[in-house]
């Protein structure tokens, strides 16, 4: 029986290599070679377990081709930054990407030019968007496209000698639309770009300043962690890279958050050594620095949400650990003069541990000796005209906007970066060259690298080709996270190095005069976000309020300022990040913290006496705060009166009972009391409870009467009995005396005359005396 059954199974792969192998002859792209075509076929037939898997992989293969929506796609990108100088070959890397399930047949790149140069930075920005097929393109290379795997992507390398490039005789420089049609099975598709022709002639530089802030990793903690600084100030930490990347360019200004230099001091003795080793290289910089927001929180958003000024930090108290500051910590970036926070909403108190050692205030926490100040920094498009002068009276006199927040893209020609406005100034980056130097500094490959640098090589030469006078450029990096970046040093060399560039200082910048027709533009944030700032504040001042149950208040309310700020930092406007989910989880714990002490449910109390005194229990679930609450009680009518409030100190996470007297008055009934815990301060704290009491305050009466009748009719029993019994007893004597004193009768008559004495005995013959008891006559 075995024996036909494994004929029937070798029959069965047999016919499974035939079918495969006629699958396979179909599905060869036009192009390969009948050899290879019969070597796949025998390869099959040969091996029946191939065979099966073959069979499989070109069914999910077909099936996958049928319903893929996708397309290849192509980007292309000239080395050098896209500058091209005289006698260098123009090299372009064209990337292929396969996004679909299906492989492409192996085709051909074409590289061609538009011959005619660019004009204008907006015209660049047309033809590099547009989709219109150019007329008079001219082809100036070619190379081959191997197959395209599916989910892949190739680099194909066009090299064009220097002796065959169309414009290489060109005396002035000039920017250069560039193309590539890469052809892969039935699929055709374009890439645009562009190449800057430099022929070493002097032109117009432009003078550009660059701000940079150094922030950290969006957070809603208030805080940094030992943990996370470890992390961030590694040898290839992002906080590192800022400073790996600013070596050499001491002309970029820098803008500090407060929060990263309290978060490194504030751990004292415990701060990871090479969080203290960056602290102290931050110190070293010959940069000019300004003060961010601490957490670099948005300005503007607090602003739009109805907060008069931005919001500064109150109190660190809650993050310093005695035992850290003993001994005393060696200073960590200190600056020779502290330059103080602004002034908090509340005293902010040294705080000890109540033995010799000392520990940082929130002043010297954030103190740094910053070059330039009265600087703020909002979000890319969040300005509006109606923030301008709040932020100047809150002494942010300079603000750095966005050119996407202006009509900088209407105008002819390129504005310098200066807008003056009632109270301050305005200091505007350019939106084009932002934006490429963003990519440029986190560009994943040299290709992605390229094709920023390239647009911002084309920007820089079509700036200088506006006319003979030097324009003052702002650009600024972004606070978006998170970010792999790790070309900032080689970005700033290549923009620094730009032969239409030259590095310029943020002041003198900012001493540059306004170009005329430059604007302001609107541009809210959206509702969405105001509508969480305003909840998070009302929390924040709900918690300020419950704080008053605790000995020292400001280790709740610090914390949770300084927890609000970090969730306001600009980064979290990145839409990478999941901000509605941080808002949750905060307004999740402030209706925890709210909640976390309460009343115990109580049930139903009987009161049978006049007066006494109603336990009920009491929770603080707070983990490291004691709480000192008062417990009121109302009746809800005159049965009960309460004489005075309980009051208890409650030890973190536990349980205490706290006592209400009460006094009953006449009457019987039902009366409800309703429970409401306070502050010392006044403030109520956590939901209002109630509890029926039962009062029979009457009972205590009538039970008295009763006992008091009953102590009457013992204690009468008891005369009574006492009388009787002794009238009893003197019936007795008497009748025991008649008795005694008829015997004695007897015994008289009974005894003979006695001469001496008289025959009655009881009238003694007395010769002095008469026998009725008178006197003798």
């Amino acid at each position: 029986m075995s024996a036909p059954r494994f004929t029937r199974l070798q029959r069965v792969r047999g016919l499974a290599a035939l079918v495969c192998a006629a699958v396979a002859v179909a599905l060869v792209p036009a192009g390969a070679s009948s050899a290879a075509v019969r070597d796949a076929g025998a390869s099959a037939a040969n091996d029946s377990t191939a065979v099966s898997r073959s069979i499989t992989a070109g069914a999910a293969s077909t099936v996958a081709a049928a319903t893929s929506t996708d397309d290849i796609s192509a980007s292309l990108a000239a080395d050098n930054g896209g500058v091209l100088s005289p006698t260098q070959d123009l090299v372009v890397s064209v990337t292929v990407t396969n996004p679909t399930d299906s492989s492409y047949a192996a085709g051909s790149v074409t590289l061609w030019l538009d011959p005619a140069a660019q004009k204008s930075r907006a015209s660049l920005d047309s033809w590099l968007t547009s989709t219109t097929a150019v007329s008079a393109k001219t082809t100036i290379g070619e190379a081959p496209v191997t197959v395209l795997e599916p989910g892949t992507s190739t680099v194909v390398r066009v090299t064009v000698p220097a002796a065959t490039v169309p414009f290489g005789t060109n005396p002035a420089s000039a920017v250069y639309g560039i193309g590539a049609t890469v052809s892969a099975g039935d699929k055709t598709v374009d890439a645009r770009g562009s190449v800057t022709w430099n022929p070493g002639v002097a032109g117009t530089r432009s003078e550009v300043s660059v701000v940079m802030p150094i922030v950290s990793p969006s957070t809603s903690d208030g805080l940094i962690s030992a943990a996370d600084l470890t992390t961030y100030t590694a040898p290839n930490g992002v906080l590192t890279r800022d400073l790996d990347g600013l070596i050499g360019h001491s002309t970029v200004t820098v803008g500090i958050d407060p929060m990263i230099v309290a978060s490194i001091r504030a751990l004292g003795n415990a701060a990871p050594p090479t969080a203290s080793d960056w602290l102290n290289r931050l110190a070293g910089l010959p940069n000019d620095t300004f003060s961010l927001g601490f957490g670099d929180a948005d300005v503007t958003g607090q602003l739009q949400a109805g907060i008069p000024a931005p919001l500064a930090p109150t109190s660190l108290a809650y993050a310093l650990d005695p035992k850290n500051f003993t001994p005393s910590p060696t200073p960590v970036g200190e600056p020779s003069t502290a330059t103080p926070t602004p002034p908090a909403e509340t005293p902010t108190p040294t705080p000890t541990n109540g033995t010799d050692v000392t520990l940082p205030t929130l002043d010297e926490l954030v103190a740094w000796k910053y070059s330039l100040t009265g600087i703020g920094w909002p979000g890319d498009n969040t300005v509006r005209a109606a923030d301008l002068g709040p932020l100047a009276a809150a002494g942010l006199r300079s603000v750095i906007v966005s050119g996407s927040n202006t009509n900088q893209k209407t105008l002819e020609s390129t504005p310098n970066a200066t807008l003056s406005f009632d109270g301050g100034k305005m200091l505007v980056s350019d939106e084009a060259l932002s934006t490429a130097i963003r990519q440029a500094e986190s560009a994943p490959s040299d290709v992605a690298w390229n094709t920023a640098m390239s647009k911002v090589n084309a920007q820089l030469e079509l700036i200088s080709a506006e006319g003979s006078q030097s324009k003052q450029l702002l650009v600024s990096f972004d606070r978006s996270w998170p970010s792999s970046g790790t070309q900032l040093r080689r970005t700033l060399e290549s923009l620094f190095a730009s032969p239409w560039s030259t590095p310029s200082t943020l002041p003198s910048t900012s001493s540059a005069p306004s170009s005329s027709g430059l604007a302001l533009t609107d541009a809210p944030e959206p509702q969405t976000r105001t509508d969480n700032i305003k909840a998070l504040v009302q929390d924040e001042q709900s918690i300020d309020a419950f704080a008053t149950v605790l000995d020292k208040p400001e280790t709740m309310t610090g914390r949770t300022r300084a927890q609000l700020l970090t969730l306001f930092a600009v980064s979290w406007q990145n839409p990478r990040t999941d901000w509605t989910a941080a808002v949750a989880a905060s307004r999740k714990s402030t209706t925890d913290t709210l909640h976390s002490i309460k009343i115990l449910p109580t049930e139903n109390v009987n009161l049978v006496s006049a007066q006494g005194s109603i336990p009920f229990t009491v929770s603080n679930e707070l983990k490291d705060e004691a709480a000192n609450l008062v417990l009121t009680a109302s009746p809800s009518n005159s049965r009960l009166e309460i004489d005075q409030n309980a009051t208890k100190r409650i030890p973190q996470d536990s349980r205490a009972t706290m006592l209400v007297p009460v006094k009953a008055k006449l009457g019987n009934g039902q009366v409800v009391l309703s429970l409401r815990l306070y502050s010392p301060t006044g403030v109520a704290i956590g939901d209002p409870s109630a509890v029926t009491v039962d009062v029979h305050a009457d009972w205590e009466g009538i039970g008295a009467l009763i006992f008091g009748i009953l102590l009457v009719l013992l204690f009468g029993f008891g005369i009574v009995r006492n009388i009787l019994r002794r009238r009893d007893q003197r019936r007795k004597e008497q009748a025991g005396d008649a008795e005694s004193d008829a015997d004695d009768a007897d015994d008289a008559a009974a005894k003979p005359a006695d001469p001496e004495h008289p025959a009655d005995p009881a009238h003694p013959t007395d010769p002095t005396t008469p026998p009725d008891g008178g006197a003798r006559g």
